[in-house]
């Protein structure tokens, strides 16, 4: 079903629907997809895979496994080779570029002890196989497909998942009429899930290692949910992700967005910056990224307010524990406000490759 994008409210509804924190609240969504917690993306503690590259000295607190690291030469947006500091949280140090603006991580853990992290990474697995998580993301994954309909592909037959995670997004789409289904992924975690999954082809690897005949090609759509900022050359990546694609096939990604108005206010709270994220993108260095990999862009929003981690910071408390706003004191910052000033946690882009 094709949306009406000029349709502000509409819009705003469908993209309120798969917000967690809109349906159930910080507290109950953080708590029951295994965010919250010791150990858990949003305690303010490491989570067992970044423990084991990052260790807790109690001294420095955080401190780098050397071993584990390296440096990155130059933006891998621009290439530009000056850097100025960012921010550092638990081990993770981020810079910006002065050329172009990017946010990058800067060492980053080395590739090839980053794809064992992925392939047994279970921080992620608990997250993403938890009911409630399921559910908000079938509403998210059915919005994407009604999007990549809208922006009207060159045809409904082969669509390609690349960190397809549980598959859900690609079970989503067959049942929305798609033909062929296929998803990638470097997790093993997922193997069972896989298999109870009927329609759809399922890799498991990364897409760079992955036999191109295993893959296939003339895809009428290329997906990608929240893995570019995980992809250690982003341009060359999306180079070759539109060699596998038709003319005039469409390119849908999100990602997380560094100028959220959450990401703004809370820093280094944020477990937005982690050792999995190797870039955090903006709107203008996401556009200009998917331009250098010859796309055409198309379209450019945001969705996922964390309207209730705002509010609970600026009520003075720790963002991820549902104390939201009880007073009433910032109710003028609504979704409506954060999603038409691009100040959403995720950013969606869609290109088309050139015909």
């Amino acid at each position: 079903m094709k949306l009406d994008l000029s349709d502000a409210k509409q819009h705003l509804e469908r993209v309120n629907a798969f917000d967690g924190q809109i349906l159930f609240g910080a507290g109950v969504f953080n708590r029951e997809t295994k965010r919250s917690g010791l150990g858990r993306p949003s305690s303010g503690f490491l989570t067992p895979e970044q423990s084991r590259v990052v260790e807790d000295t109690g001294l420095e607190r955080y401190r780098r496994k050397d071993a584990m690291w390296e440096e990155v030469a130059a933006c891998p947006v621009c290439g530009g080779k000056d850097q100025e500091s960012f921010l550092e949280r638990m081990g993770v140090r981020c810079v910006r570029c002065p050329a172009c603006s990017h946010v990058y991580a800067n060492p980053v853990v080395k590739q090839a002890e980053a794809i064992k992290l992925y392939g047994d990474d279970r921080t992620a697995y608990d997250i993403y196989t938890q009911p409630m998580q399921k559910e908000t993301d079938w509403k998210k994954y059915q919005y994407g497909v009604d999007m990549i309909d809208t922006f009207d592909p060159p045809g409904r037959d082969k669509i390609l998942d690349v960190g397809c995670g549980a598959g859900l997004f690609l079970q989503v789409a067959f049942a929305s009429g798609w033909r062929t289904c296929v998803g990638v992924d470097a997790n093993s975690a997922y193997d069972s899930v896989y298999r109870e999954a009927a329609g759809i082809q399922y890799i498991n690897g990364t897409f760079e290692a992955t036999d191109p005949d295993a893959i296939g090609d003339n895809y009428d759509v290329v997906s990608m949910w929240n893995v570019l900022e995980h992809i250690y050359d982003p341009l060359r990546f999306l180079k070759s992700v539109g060699a596998v694609m038709k003319p005039g096939g469409l390119l849908f990604l999100m990602v997380p967005n560094v100028k959220s108005l959450a990401t703004r206010l809370i820093r280094t709270m944020s477990p937005r910056y982690n050792w999995k994220h190797l870039h955090y993108f903006s709107p203008a260095s996401l556009r200009r990224l998917v331009e250098l990999a010859a796309f055409t862009f198309l379209h450019q929003e945001t969705v996922i307010t964390e309207i209730d981690h705002i509010k609970s910071y600026m009520s003075g408390e720790y963002p991820h524990h549902g104390f939201g706003d009880p007073e009433g004191l910032f109710a003028s910052i609504t979704p409506a406000f954060i999603h038409a000033n691009l100040l959403g946690s995720r950013l969606v882009l869609i290109g088309r490759k050139p015909s």
